[in-house]
């Protein structure tokens, strides 16, 4: 029975001791990326004005220092297209896609441990105000009034506590934890339609709306996919939800589809 215990103890030890690992890892992550920004605000800088190559140099320089840097991976994907080679596409916007998912599970252990921290600080804040009310109390007790101090302390704490609930209930607890952008899904769709592979290209634009509902381009991208491709009743569904989020159609592509 002892022996069985001590092995229950020692997998448990194990579980908290990967667990926080695990956490370390992705805090490590986190930190890596953000030391990064300036470097991949060049990078993005430089695919703006078109100078490719520049662009290439540093986000290439960020996946030396991260092979996660799911923007870099972004970049090097949109470089790819531009210069039609499809292929490169693919595999760094898969890249894009894993490394966005690593980061996103960073930001939620991150998250988790913020939360972790104002529940504490609820705690204390909540253990002072029981104390300072407890001082009130003994003081009323004794016939004497309330010290200024006393009451300065008390609302001083209520308004902490108040704040702190307030910061903890204005973000919630899957916060960063949407994985994989709407932009990287609409960007994989159209790599793959200029490899003809229309099935997943289409796979792509739909989780893509799924993601974000209101992305324009998308909608379009689908439409035009679906309608070329003889599925007109289709297209026209997905032209009727693209209006019904607002997002702008081209002109030429709605008249087709309704005409169809």
């Amino acid at each position: 029975m002892a022996r069985t215990r001590t092995i229950v103890l020692l997998l448990a030890a194990g579980a908290l001791f990967l667990k926080v690992a695990a956490q370390d890892k992705e805090l490590t992550l986190a930190n890596a990326y953000s030391t990064l920004s300036p470097r991949i605000a060049r990078a993005r800088s430089a695919f703006r004005k078109g100078r490719l190559d520049d662009c290439v140099a540093e986000a290439r320089a960020c996946l030396v220092a991260l092979p996660e840097h799911h923007e870099a991976h972004f970049l090097l994907a949109q470089v790819a297209y531009k210069r039609g080679e499809y292929g490169r596409a693919l595999d760094e916007i898969g890249a894009a896609e894993e490394g966005s998912a690593k980061m996103a599970r960073a930001i939620s252990v991150l998250e988790q441990r913020k939360r972790a921290a104002q529940t504490n600080d609820l705690e204390r804040l909540s253990g002072e105000i029981a104390d300072l009310a407890a001082s009130a109390a003994t003081v009323k007790g004794r016939g004497a009034c309330l010290p200024d101090k006393y009451d300065a302390a008390l609302q001083d704490t209520k308004h902490e506590l108040v704040s702190e609930e307030e910061a903890r209930n204005s973000s919630g607890p899957d916060l960063g934890a949407a994985g994989v952008p709407a932009l990287y899904r609409f960007w994989h769709g159209n790599v793959l339609f200029m490899l003809k592979r229309p099935a997943e290209a289409e796979t792509q634009y739909r989780q893509a709306i799924r993601t974000d509902p209101d992305f324009g381009e998308t909608y379009n991208n689908l439409i035009n996919l679906l309608f070329i491709g003889g599925r007109a009743g289709e297209a026209r569904e997905v032209l009727a939800q693209a209006e019904a989020h607002k997002a702008k159609v081209h002109p030429e592509l709605k008249k087709a589809v309704l005409a169809k």
